[in-house]
């Protein structure tokens, strides 16, 4: 039993109702006219039925990593003892009408020129519009596996040391994702389908090498295939091959050391010479071998920085943009900023004239000025002090303001009784 079979596989009684016909009438007569019509007789059942088998040939697709398959080959796959499924017609039918389900060849018209196209109407023309041989494409499946593969990518691709990872061989990636994906053709749908999201595009070197290039996510660019992805892949070409020399020679070094002490400890210096004298040419050419390594990791690199760089610029474009559209919007610009301060200082200088006038004494609102007043205040200190000279008689000392004379008994006790008095109120 496979391990994408549902749990229901094992139960005899569940299985027997589901491997049976789903009961389905095409036709009817209305006003003695036959009309082709479909009606489902019991809609719980059928319902049931069309929900299992379409749930198990979707997870045995995945399973079998496979997106491509024909009707025949689930026969295969669903056989349980001596029976296999009555009705996968209708069930592919109703995929069909839901588009879950197309023929290859109908995929191959819309991802293929005009060779593609050829080649899938000839095909069509030889076995038939529709047989048990069709090739059927299920596109849930191709979606997921799209999804898987685009997984894989960001796990294993995307970091790479040398800074290019988008870029990689379609051999390279198709091994990565055989747990996932068990034919090329299944795999060459998926990339279609990533390519037409957007995600991935493919390309060729100069040797005619497929490489496959993914969306970088932080740049708004639609990927596309250039020269320099080219490039990239021949630089890797390069030092995978440096690298497993540098491996080879280090062990060269590695058994020419060990030669040498054996030699030594046998007493043949002439021969341990020699194998000292190999192990210094293989030293040499691991350094070497890796100098140029570091060389071709640093264009690499460099490549890497000239995208960043140009991202940047059009990080530093968009916002200069953005920062101008948002100065005309408000209205904003230098010789309006410099009218306005001009004009701030008009004001300013206007309002300080107002306060002066302001503060100014009235000029005509009298016709003395001050000469005048000042003559004619000596004037009135002069007249004051003519009056203070005029002899005047002296004041009386008495308490009766009574001119001085002889002050009786009767007078003086009358004095106190009053100054008395004075008191007491």
């Amino acid at each position: 039993m496979a391990s994408y079979l549902p749990e229901e596989w094992v139960d005899d009684v569940k299985m027997n109702g589901l491997m049976s016909v789903m009961k389905v009438r095409i036709s009817h007569e209305f006003q003695n006219t036959t009309i082709f019509q479909e009606r489902i007789v019991n809609k719980a059942d059928y319902d049931r039925k069309m929900r299992f088998w379409t749930d198990t040939i979707r997870s045995s697709c995945i399973g079998e990593k496979n997106a491509v398959f024909d009707i025949l080959t689930l026969k295969k796959r669903f056989r349980r003892k001596d029976k296999i499924p009555a009705s996968l017609n209708v069930v592919l039918d109703n995929l069909k009408k839901q588009g879950d389900v197309i023929t290859v060849g109908e995929w191959r018209d819309r991802h293929s020129g005009w060779v593609g196209w050829g080649i899938s109407k000839t095909r069509g023309w030889m076995f038939g519009g529709s047989s048990d041989y069709e090739q059927l494409l299920h596109l849930p499946t191709v979606k997921t596996l799209g999804q898987e593969l685009l997984t894989i990518y960001n796990d294993e691709l995307r970091s790479e040391v040398d800074c290019t990872g988008e870029v990689v061989t379609y051999k390279e990636m198709f091994e990565r994702a055989k747990h996932i994906i068990s034919t090329s053709e299944t795999f060459d749908i998926v990339l279609d389908h990533l390519s037409d999201t957007g995600e991935v595009t493919v390309g060729n070197t100069k040797n005619g090498e497929k490489v496959l290039k993914f969306k970088d996510h932080g740049s708004e660019d639609p990927v596309k295939f250039t020269e320099a992805d080219a490039s990239v892949v021949d630089i890797r070409k390069a030092m995978t091959k440096l690298d497993r020399e540098i491996q080879q020679l280090e062990q060269k070094v590695k058994k020419y050391d060990e030669q040498c002490r054996s030699c030594l400890r046998a007493g043949d210096k002439g021969r341990a010479q020699n194998f000292l004298r190999q192990k210094k040419r293989a030293e040499k050419d691991v350094a070497d071998k890796d100098m140029q390594y570091q060389k071709l990791l640093t264009m690499l690199h460099q490549i890497s920085a000239a995208k960043n760089n140009k991202d940047v610029l059009k990080a530093y474009q968009s916002g200069t943009a953005a920062f101008k559209a948002t100065l005309a919007r408000q209205g904003l610009s230098p010789d309006k900023i410099h009218e306005t301060m001009d004009d701030v200082v008009n004001s300013i200088d206007e309002y300080r004239e107002i306060e002066e006038a302001i503060s100014s004494p009235f000029a005509g609102a009298s016709s003395l000025n001050d000469t005048e007043l000042e003559r004619e205040l000596d004037d009135l200190l002069s007249e004051s002090k003519r009056d203070d000279s005029m002899h005047l008689p002296e004041a009386p000392t008495n308490r009766f303001g009574l001119f001085d004379k002889e002050v009786t008994p009767e007078e003086d006790q009358l004095e106190q009784r009053l100054a008395k008095l004075r008191q007491a109120v």
